[in-house]
């Protein structure tokens, strides 16, 4: 009985190990958005997790993400190299509905650098999203720099990285 809790412990343990917090900041380095991902690695190349809205954004629901472990080269594109390339369900989420709306993200696999003395970042950009429709109809993008662990207390007034919804696009 004693080494079933012990396995019993250790796969849980396990479990909880394998996830990673990433919060997300501009590309300037200097504003830090509500939203932070929760990365589980199942195994297999896939990716899945939430992007937590309630915590910092005070929203009623989180996202889900999922995607693969990629390698996006430098092609001229602001954000680059290995990490995982996920959907997000940050629209339907933010909507409480569904929107036709979708976020997709690219996200190093590992956090931007930043200099201990300045606090600021340096290298480069750790995240980059796109948006667009059912219809095909792309309508922005964003980037900046990777943070470890969860946003700070202010974050809140800094709304999420995948900005406002274009109220046009959206069903009803």
């Amino acid at each position: 009985m004693k080494s079933l809790l012990v396995i019993a412990l250790l796969v849980i343990g396990c479990s909880f190990a394998s996830a990673q917090t990433f919060s997300f900041w501009n590309a300037a380095g200097t504003v830090e958005y509500c939203n932070f991902n929760v990365i589980n690695l199942p195994g297999s190349g896939v990716v899945a997790g939430y992007d937590n809205l309630t915590t910092g954004c005070f929203l009623s629901y989180n996202s889900p993400i999922v995607g693969y472990i990629a390698s996006t080269a430098n092609l001229g594109q602001p954000a680059y190299g290995k990490g995982y390339i996920v959907g997000d369900g940050i629209y339907d989420a933010s909507a409480g509905a569904y929107t036709g709306l979708q976020w997709t993200v690219w996200q190093s696999a590992t956090p931007s650098k930043k200099n201990k003395k300045t606090g600021h970042f340096t290298g480069k950009f750790g995240w980059m999203g796109v948006a667009g429709s059912y219809g095909g109809t792309y309508f922005g993008d964003n980037y900046g720099y990777l943070g470890a662990g969860y946003p700070s207390g202010d974050a809140a007034n800094h709304g999420t990285t995948a900005g406002k919804m274009p109220s046009r696009l959206i069903n009803k």
